[in-house]
């Protein structure tokens, strides 16, 4: 070795164990750590927020798909039993935030073959679950001509409503819409609701019905408390004076029943049964928006018995449809208490 390389070593050893280059090598290894140490600390949190958005997207996502899911099914499974003769062309979502959606029904009304229009039904339900009801049959009124006393019609549709009358109410007026009919041209499409004298069983109604009209609808008798719909009397606040309010027919969107399918003579229960197999369903539905409903006409059609048989469905009324000069025969049918029309439309040529 010579002196040149011997001085050479002899220098590194010197900058090697100099105090002040030593503590410069030691600030640039610390400095160049910590900055690796930031640099995973970000790549990392980086990593973990990304995964935990992909995470709350998709639980957010599914939390929202099994309400929605549940609120459909709450929504289509109560129409089953309820709105004579109004069909559903299905969902459309025209609405969502963050913890809500809202669902909106395309409806109408199958009259003799030709659709009607009918009211949207608007529905809100949350990620929290639950579903409430935005909008949807409403109505107003106005007086009728004839009798002077008030029709309801869908606000949207502009249509009549129909009300129904319980046999075991007494009302002041009492509509037949039967005895109008003369005064409709005769191919005129119309849908009307009777409501008979008494109830009777599904078997009863079909027999007792004009051939020539279309059986759309039963209402059946789900009622645990007639004396709701009785006149009653009310104390007018401030006063010593009551006022008697008088008893008042049953809307078309507040009663139950269920549909008429075509079947023949062997298979005519089957109305009947798909309409307990409604109510089990809602019973299966514990939480749902409607489940205190089926429970509760679960017990009134059971009554003692260990379930329900078609045998135990009783109906009140029913919806038809026809033409004018169909309906007519109805007039003959000494069963039917009242009459009152619906839908009617006149049939392009």
């Amino acid at each position: 070795m010579n002196d040149k390389e011997n001085t050479n070593k002899e220098q590194e050893l010197n900058d090697l164990f100099n105090e002040n280059n030593s503590n410069k090598t030691y600030d640039k290894i610390v400095k160049k750590a910590k900055l690796i140490s930031t640099l995973r600390t970000i790549c990392i949190t980086i990593i973990v927020v990304l995964i935990l958005f992909v995470v709350l997207g998709f639980s957010w996502l599914s939390l929202m798909r099994w309400n929605q899911e549940k609120a459909m099914k709450d929504v289509e499974l109560f129409n089953q039993i309820t709105r004579p003769n109004v069909e559903e062309l299905g969902p459309e979502f025209i609405g969502r935030d963050l913890f809500n959606a809202t669902i909106s029904y395309n409806r109408y009304k199958e009259i003799e073959g030709t659709p009607v229009n009918w009211g949207d039904q608007v529905f809100n339900y949350s990620i929290f679950g639950g579903v409430r009801s935005v909008e949807g049959d409403r109505q107003f009124q106005i007086a009728d001509r004839r009798d002077g006393q008030n029709r309801f019609y869908d606000e949207e549709s502009k249509q009549r409503m129909m009300q129904f009358y319980h046999p075991s109410v007494e009302y002041d007026y009492v509509r037949n819409d039967l005895i109008n009919l003369k005064d409709y041209p005769s191919e005129t499409l119309m849908e009307i609701g009777l409501s008979f004298d008494q109830s009777y069983t599904p078997n009863e109604v079909r027999e007792l019905l004009p051939n020539n009209v279309t059986l759309k609808w039963y209402w059946a008798d789900t009622y645990t408390d007639v004396e709701r719909l009785k006149e009653g009397k009310v104390t007018i606040e401030n006063s010593d004076k009551t006022e008697v309010i008088p008893s008042l027919p049953e809307i078309s969107t507040y009663i139950y029943g269920f549909d008429h399918i075509f079947t023949n003579e062997d298979e005519s229960e089957k109305n009947e049964e798909r309409f307990i197999e409604s109510i089990k369903a809602g019973l299966n539905n514990e939480g749902g928006k409607y489940y205190g409903e089926y429970e509760r006409i679960y017990r009134h059609l059971k009554g003692e018995h260990a379930n329900i048989s078609p045998q135990d469905i009783k109906v009140l009324g029913v919806v038809v449809t026809g033409s004018a000069s169909e309906l007519t025969e109805l007039i003959n049918v000494k069963e039917i208490r009242a009459a009152e029309l619906g839908v009617t439309i006149v049939p392009n040529k």
